[in-house]
């Protein structure tokens, strides 16, 4: 059998007792006001929005430029799905942003070691046949190369049986110039592993390999 791919128990952040469900009125409040500050300067466009399911559990996986990736992504797809983020743990650190991220049902998540609550988090989340965004590699590029795809994205999909969808995000990067950011969106792809260590980092590089391709 197959060694499973289970991350060790750390002591992360403290988390909610669940992610919020529906948007809040704070993380709606917070979609306007971001909104309204971004579509005239940097007006996001997004091609292939038809391979996002409406309803169901779902994965994005996206590349990583820029931190402004994390508000362009909700500015595309709300109207379709409100996804959540797996964040860093380190944005939390901040009382006032830390609160505010979790409105925003941003799950913190440890990026120096496995985190099981962080990934219990993202699973149930995924259960409750919701939307679940992530970055396979973790973290982003400083450099415009991508880096290592990481396995996570490969025990969400096997734990939850949700289809991943790959996007790429392009132009974030050069934030603040007055650019036209875009997201292109591919078909979903399903994992059908057997749930072992290399059979999760494969489908996590096909993942990453998918994204950079589109």
């Amino acid at each position: 059998m197959a060694e499973p791919i289970l991350p060790p128990p750390g002591r992360p952040v403290s988390l909610p007792d669940r992610v919020p469900s529906e948007q809040t009125a704070v993380c709606r409040l917070a979609h306007v006001l971001i909104g309204a500050a971004c579509r005239p300067l940097w007006g996001p466009q997004a091609e292939g929005v038809e391979h996002l399911p409406p309803t169901g559990r779902v994965i994005l996986a996206f590349n990583h430029r820029h931190w402004m990736d994390t508000l362009v992504v909700p500015l595309i797809v709300q109207k379709v799905r409100y996804p959540r983020f797996l964040g860093k743990e380190e944005l939390f650190r901040n009382p006032a942003l830390g609160w505010l991220m979790r409105q925003l049902g941003i799950i913190p998540l440890n990026r120096r070691r496995g985190d099981v609550a962080a990934l219990r988090q993202a699973t149930a989340v995924l259960e409750e046949e919701g939307c679940l965004a992530l970055y396979p590699e973790g973290t982003r590029s400083r450099t415009g190369a991508p880096g290592r795809a990481k396995p996570g994205v490969a025990f969400l999909a096997q734990q939850t049986g949700a289809p991943v969808v790959p996007g790429r995000l392009f132009e974030t990067d050069r934030f603040p110039e007055p650019v036209t950011m875009r997201l292109k969106f591919g078909p979903a792809l399903r994992y059908s592993g057997d749930g072992g260590k290399e059979s999760c980092q494969a489908f996590a590089d096909k993942v990453l390999e998918t994204i950079l391709s589109l």
